[in-house]
């Protein structure tokens, strides 16, 4: 059992990264009464499609199932300001298996929005995607009306690539793609 404890935390240790600003760490389940409290506001979760946690037992043991870090090397990480120590809300990379792509996504408290924490923790994680998990594209989705969220994907450098309708919603998608220097022979 040992072994396996190690190589979970090894993976989990992996995700951890860091901005100027910004500390950026893995879910634990003692993360759950931020979770709900984050998903408590109707104003943050308007786009996402998602639904409010149970409570807080419910956000934890999410959390605690989570497995992104140790199945894929990605995973939503929790965004901290390093000045403070304060929980900002989440930023971070996800596999889709069924699909076989990763996304980039986010969820910040309504009173961090519009101070670029989510532009420059999702620029910590398509650097990490890129240059140390050497995936060739990540893709963003946002509903339409999510403006927000579609000005991050431009300050990324994401490219539009389609809208779509899902469950009624219009939505745009968006991509990332790693950049392959052409070397001497290119």
């Amino acid at each position: 059992m040992a072994a396996i404890c190690s190589m979970k935390e090894i993976a989990r240790k992996q995700c951890e990264l860091m901005t100027e600003r910004l500390t950026m760490r893995p879910f634990c389940a003692d993360d759950g009464a931020m979770m709900y409290a984050l998903n408590e506001d109707p104003e943050v979760l308007q786009y996402t499609g998602d639904v409010q946690f149970a409570d807080v037992a419910a956000a934890s043991a999410f959390l605690r199932d989570y497995d992104q870090y140790e199945k894929y090397g990605v995973g939503r990480l929790v965004v901290v300001l390093k000045e403070t120590g304060e929980t900002l809300g989440w930023n971070g990379l996800k596999y889709h298996p069924a699909a076989e792509e990763y996304d980039i996504g986010y969820r910040f408290f309504k009173r961090h929005w519009g101070k670029g924490y989510a532009t420059e923790s999702a620029t910590a994680a398509l650097e990490y995607g890129f240059d140390l998990l050497k995936l060739d594209r990540i893709i963003g989705r946002a509903r339409v009306e999510n403006t927000t969220s579609i000005n991050v994907f431009n300050k990324l450098g994401m490219r539009f690539v389609e809208p779509y309708t899902e469950d009624g919603k219009h939505w745009v998608l968006y991509e990332a793609v790693r950049e392959i220097g052409l070397g001497k022979n290119g």
